[in-house]
């Protein structure tokens, strides 16, 4: 049995464009923290060796402290590193990869698919690098000579990338640490093959929301695959909503009942509402989380049985719905919104 720990995506020296020069540099500072967590995890889960695959920095332009958090996590590991640069920081003279010393356990892969034997826990480990932007890392095969053939790759094999599904099923690989797909997949088998992405390990908008981490996997010599993915610490996007009604600032409360105060969150505020204070409810919701953007998408409440009795089809409807609603039906009055709806030629009530 061997248990490793899968990351990728670390994206260490993103710009934030989007936000002020200051809170970018805060967000950059906490992605530094990343690396340290990474040691942290494999201490704490007794893991045999760590594979990253891919785009720990967002560029080869990279800060002299994030390159000295990574040295630092990936040395505090004390495992063997296997490191599969991406099309974000591709292997080449002035890469990052290059251009600094990195630890002793570090293996980094610079070019086409090869292999790092480690004889010492029966396991050989296969991987290739983007050499530029464009070039992408192609998966090879292998020829299964140690109890366990592990292998490392920035790709996604559905959309553009020099490998297929069937290549991961043909590889002859027991577990295949993926990068590049910033969402988390958990481990799928193609054949007798192991791939998973792990994700983005911190996300840095509302494209990447939720909760972020590295996978541990426990692989056994049968080709069995356990995995879990640790979530890692630092601010995390959430899209909320919440039908304002008559009291906005609970709703809003209430929707961000999950959320820590380092969060950063978008409230979309919905349905019929008598009048939404965007300011009073920031007001109230003063230091619920990091940052907060409100959205307004409420509208007045409508007289929903105005019509009902009227004579027309429409207002015999609304006024059967109305008979149903007054009897005790809950649903009636729903109904009579996707029935104006309908008949307003709307996709969904107001």
């Amino acid at each position: 049995m061997l248990k490793l720990l899968h990351g990728a995506d670390f994206h260490l020296d993103s710009p934030f464009a989007g936000l002020t020069p200051e809170a970018a540099q805060a967000r950059r500072r906490l992605q530094r923290r990343l690396p340290l967590e990474l040691a942290a995890l494999c201490k704490r889960e007794n893991c045999d060796l760590v594979l990253l695959a891919g785009d720990l920095f967002d560029s080869g332009r990279v800060t002299p402290e994030s390159v000295e958090a990574l040295q630092q996590g990936l040395e505090e590991s004390a495992v063997p590193v296997f490191i599969a640069p991406g099309n974000h920081d591709y292997f080449s003279p002035l890469s990052p990869w290059q251009q600094f010393p990195w630890p002793g356990n570090v293996h980094v892969f610079s070019g086409a698919w090869s292999s790092f034997p480690l004889p010492d826990i029966s396991v050989r480990i296969w991987g290739a690098a983007f050499q530029s932007p464009h070039e992408e890392a192609a998966l090879g095969s292998v020829q299964r000579e140690y109890p366990l053939e592990l292998g490392v790759l920035h790709g996604d094999p559905v959309y553009g990338s020099a490998f297929r599904p069937a290549d991961i099923a043909a590889s002859g690989l027991h577990y295949l640490a993926l990068g590049h797909i910033h969402k988390t997949q958990m481990p799928l088998r193609a054949g007798k093959t192991w791939y998973g992405w792990p994700g983005v390990a911190m996300g840095r908008g509302f494209d990447e929301t939720g909760v972020h981490g590295v996978f541990s996997v426990t692989l056994t010599e049968d080709r069995d695959c356990a995995a879990e993915l640790l979530p890692l610490p630092g601010p995390k996007y959430y899209e909320r909503s919440a039908a304002a009604g008559d009291d906005p600032v609970a709703a809003a409360w209430a929707a961000l009942a999950e959320v820590s105060q380092e969060d950063v969150v978008r409230l979309t505020l919905t349905g019929e509402s008598p009048g939404v204070d965007l300011s009073q409810i920031r007001a109230a919701l003063q230091g619920r989380c990091g940052s907060l953007l409100l959205v307004d998408e409420t509208v007045p409440p409508q007289a929903l049985w105005d019509e009902a009795g009227t004579g027309s089809l429409r207002g015999m409807a609304l006024s059967q719905l109305r008979e149903a609603f007054a009897a005790g039906d809950p649903d009636a009055a729903e109904a009579a919104k996707y029935l104006l709806a309908a008949l307003e030629g709307r996709d969904a009530p107001w």
